[in-house]
């Protein structure tokens, strides 16, 4: 089989599993289908008559939760009837996620079968299917991260700025700014970062004042920490028992050493190469995760994708750890842990966050070793022949 049959027959396997699960329900709830970009849809139509598009509350209890920017971004989805527009936002994200996918895997060299194999685990993962039945914008939040990152240079630094003035918290790519080789990357990112969200000033005065002086800090708007589909440290801690407060202040504490590994992975990454630069992508959207008061699985297609990408170059014991890694995103198991209910339940819960853990250490560059001495046999007689003859060094 070619190599280009060998790398799309599964990726046609998942989308059309993709397109099955979809057109039946499956792993669906009932409000599921196109919430989230209604959300998007209403807090756009608020921005373009003049009302504040935070104050709206929908029928579940919850609020638009993004920068004033994306709510401008938002407004050509008002240009389509809601039908329309979801399944066009659905092929936007397939779309994404298969480049998103087949250039993280070319960079770091897989062969054709494991791209056709990585981009159909990345489609069928979970956090994309959820993303695809609610119409959520997280893959093409990750997909700005990470390429962003993989590309570098002034395009790459736009990209990854995008994602943070839509999403705040992939700012944290800044923290490339503590490796010389990629100051001036993270310099850009921050000046199309500030430029980007002083954007949003400009559409929105009264709405972006709100956002960044008040709403931001307010996790309420989005959930409880103790919600068994949190992913991050917040939720996993409730997860294990403890009270909101308790998990909130250990989840604060346990943050801290995650946010100082990402300035020392900076330092050790090597900028030159892309496959660094894409593994530091794909950890700045690991970690975001894991401090995040609350994460929803559409927030973290990073996680399945950097599973598959440190598989590619793992050696064999630890390709059965990663392995282990991506089945959490794989399966339901956050449907399965509200079902199963009690320890049970909040043991199967606790896999994602463990997951994300396992995945940061695999994501973390390793410093070369150093090469060892190489022994030079002595060649008898050749300690009285000078290395070069008079007139001839440097020649040659």
């Amino acid at each position: 089989m070619r190599p280009a049959l060998r790398a799309a027959a599964p990726v046609a396997l998942a989308l059309a599993w993709t397109a099955l699960a979809l057109r039946t329900g499956w792993g669906d709830q009932a409000w599921q289908p196109g919430y989230d970009l209604a959300v998007y849809r209403h807090g756009a139509a608020d921005l373009l008559a003049g009302a504040d598009p935070y104050a709206r509350v929908t029928e579940r209890g919850h609020y638009f939760v993004y920068p004033p920017l994306a709510t401008a971004l938002f407004t050509p989805l008002l240009l389509v009837p809601p039908g329309t527009g979801l399944l066009l936002w659905r092929l936007l994200l397939v779309a994404a996620a298969l480049v998103l996918a087949v250039l993280a895997l070319r960079a770091v060299r897989a062969p054709a079968a494991a791209v056709g194999w990585g981009a159909a685990a990345l489609l069928v993962a979970d956090p994309f299917r959820e993303a695809l039945v609610l119409g959520q914008v997280s893959p093409l939040v990750v997909a700005a991260l990470v390429l962003g990152c993989l590309a570098g240079g002034r395009g790459g630094a736009v990209l990854a700025a995008f994602a943070g003035a839509v999403k705040v918290t992939p700012a944290l790519v800044v923290a490339a700014a503590a490796a010389p080789a990629a100051r001036r990357f993270a310099v850009r990112v921050a000046v199309a970062g500030t430029v980007l969200t002083l954007a949003g000033a400009l559409v929105a005065p009264a709405s972006w004042r709100s956002y960044f002086t008040d709403l931001l800090w307010d996790s309420s708007r989005v959930a409880a920490p103790d919600t068994i589909s949190n992913n991050s440290l917040a939720g996993a801690f409730t997860h294990a028992g403890l009270g909101e407060a308790a998990a909130s202040a250990l989840a604060l504490a346990a943050a801290v050493p995650l946010l100082v590994l990402v300035p020392v992975a900076a330092r050790r990454t090597g900028w030159g190469e892309p496959a660094a630069r894409l593994r530091f992508g794909l950890l700045v959207s690991v970690v975001t995760c894991l401090v995040s008061p609350v994460t929803w699985s559409h927030h973290a297609l990073a996680a399945p994708l950097a599973a598959v990408v440190v598989a590619v170059a793992a050696p064999g014991r630890v390709r059965a750890l990663v392995l282990a890694a991506l089945a959490p995103w794989l399966l339901p198991v956050l449907q399965a842990a509200a079902d199963l209910g009690g320890a049970g339940g909040a043991l199967l819960a606790l896999t994602r966050p463990v997951s994300l853990l396992a995945l940061t250490v695999l994501l973390l560059p390793r410093r070369p070793r150093a090469p060892r001495p190489v022994q030079v046999p002595a060649v008898p007689g050749a300690a009285g022949v000078p290395a070069s003859r008079p007139g001839t060094a440097g020649r040659g």
